[in-house]
């Protein structure tokens, strides 16, 4: 099983702000595809995008810079301080960097702390069509990748 081309439209959708497109699609998959594919592409561009944002030069953040992030993202909405638990998207970020643990997280909140992260690094980078259609690529070839070495 690979990450599928509805799976890339979801989440392409997502990320640029069509949210009824977004949730039509999403209610689409089934919960295998969400679980296995779908949630491998999340994982997929949000290492990627923390090693954008949190690796310069091979210099990794420090831990206050991420900190400092989350608290950042958490301040842009009511609904991000509410929804955003800020000790796991640390962790999350600091796990990507080599630096983290969150093997005491459950997937039921690592998972949407990743979207909720994910989205507020892609809205930092301003991305237009062309260069979000790159970067859900780039995180497709390396879910596939993921999922090829599981199985």
């Amino acid at each position: 099983m690979s990450v599928t081309d509805k799976q890339v439209a979801t989440l392409t959708a997502q990320l640029a702000g069509r949210m009824d497109e977004y949730k039509r699609l999403y209610a689409e998959l089934d919960p295998e595809e969400v679980g296995h594919g779908y949630s491998a592409l999340v994982g997929a561009a949000a290492a990627i995008a923390v090693d954008r944002r949190f690796v310069k030069d091979d210099e990794i953040a420090d831990r206050r810079e991420v900190i400092d992030y989350v608290a950042e993202l958490r301040s842009r909405s009511a609904e991000a301080a509410k929804d955003l638990e800020p000790v796991v998207a640390e962790q999350l970020i600091l796990h990507n960097l080599g630096k983290g643990d969150i093997s005491n997280f459950d997937a039921r909140i690592l998972f949407p702390t990743q979207i909720i992260v994910l989205a507020g690094l892609v809205a930092d980078e301003q991305y237009g069509e062309a260069e979000l259609t790159s970067f859900i690529q780039t995180a497709r070839q390396v879910a596939d990748h993921w999922i090829a070495n599981d199985q």
